[in-house]
């Protein structure tokens, strides 16, 4: 009875990751060209970072930081949130380095800022590891999306 009661807890909190991960990824679809969805991105994963510590919020908060770098326009402000992105994006990935989605994340960062900035060193590090890992994930929504984005 207790393997049961166990089981059906694993269950239900994968189902209930998932369906949070669905939320965020929802914030980054809107995030791009909403400044109000990039600072719900924010405030959300930083919550969830703080309360979890688990390194995908991280990289949701770095992204969240990116958009929010192209919706200002005082240029200071700009590099600001660059940079905060920067550094939590490549924390994140350091925290764990075969995520899948925060690798995605990176790769589509580095691969749409200018070169200029010089955040761009691991595109085809990341475009390997994804390539020859994205199968290996349970999450179809995140195999599909990988797979179209890297046109296999």
């Amino acid at each position: 009875m207790k393997k049961i009661g166990l089981l059906l807890l694993l269950i239900f909190t994968q189902v209930m990751y998932a369906q949070n991960l669905k939320d965020y990824r929802s914030l980054l679809q809107k995030g791009e060209n909403s400044e109000n969805a990039a600072k719900m991105l924010i405030d959300k994963s930083s919550v969830a970072y703080t309360q979890t510590k688990q390194p995908i919020y991280a990289g949701f908060l770095a992204v969240g930081k990116f958009f929010m770098a192209k919706h200002v326009f005082n240029p200071l402000k700009k590099m600001s949130y660059f940079n905060e992105g920067k550094k939590t994006m490549e924390q994140a990935l350091k925290s764990d380095r075969k995520n899948l989605e925060i690798r995605l994340m990176r790769l589509i960062t580095q691969e749409n800022v200018p070169k200029l900035l010089g955040y761009y060193h691991d595109i085809e590090e990341d475009r390997a590891f994804l390539t020859r890992e994205y199968k290996t994930t349970p999450d179809n929504d995140l195999k599909v999306y990988i797979k179209d984005y890297l046109k296999l």
